[in-house]
């Protein structure tokens, strides 16, 4: 053979350039496709997950706000004497006068009604000892 049947012709080594290149992009465009898929079917699993967990959350708060409720009514003065009734103990709720506010150390705030009807009845008001026994 000659050199010149040797040589690839010039319009043949054009042509399979194009096809290479063409073959290149078309490689390339399947990639970002498949990417592309395996991307959203990921966000879709996501935000299955999340919306999974927002239901559970609000569930949870569900809960806990009936919760709340309840022991919010398991504490008024009637429910309290009815659990003490149900329980043998004849008692009531303090009224207002007979409640004694405290400091963290031990001596009421001044200025009670409490504090005044408890002088006019025994002449003096004692203080708590806390922390110390019988």
């Amino acid at each position: 053979m000659s050199r010149k049947n040797r040589k690839i012709s010039k319009r043949m080594s054009v042509n399979t350039a194009i096809a290479t290149h063409f073959g290149a992009v078309i490689a390339f465009l399947f990639v970002m496709v498949i990417l592309n898929l395996l991307a959203n079917s990921s966000c879709q699993q996501l935000a299955k997950t999340i919306g999974d967990e927002e239901k559970e959350l609000a569930r949870l708060e569900d809960a806990r706000n009936r919760e709340e409720t309840r022991w919010l009514e398991m504490q008024t003065p009637k429910r309290i004497e009815k659990a003490l009734l149900a329980n043998g103990l004849k008692m009531k709720s303090a009224h207002a006068t007979q409640n004694v506010y405290m400091r963290s150390d031990g001596k009421p705030y001044p200025g009670q009604v409490s504090i005044a009807m408890a002088m006019k009845r025994n002449g003096a008001v004692a203080t708590a000892q806390v922390g110390k026994g019988r």
